[in-house]
């Protein structure tokens, strides 16, 4: 699961500076708020955190782990 995490937050990051850097994605008045502010910094960790709780959680009951 830590590497899911990994991907999945390094790759936003990775795909916003490849927004920023190509498609000037830089110009649009609200856009930094909507991918830096709401996406990296609240959805995201939020997303990461289900899955790192969620899915071990899920994997202990399969094996028949309390």
């Amino acid at each position: 699961m830590f590497w899911v995490g990994l991907v999945v937050y390094y790759g936003f990051v990775a795909l916003c500076w490849i927004g920023e850097a190509t498609a000037g994605i830089n110009h649009i008045p609200t856009a930094a708020f909507w991918y830096a502010s709401f996406l990296g910094t609240f959805l995201i960790p939020l997303f990461m955190s289900i899955i790192y709780f969620y899915f071990p959680e899920k994997a202990e009951e399969a094996r028949g782990g309390s």
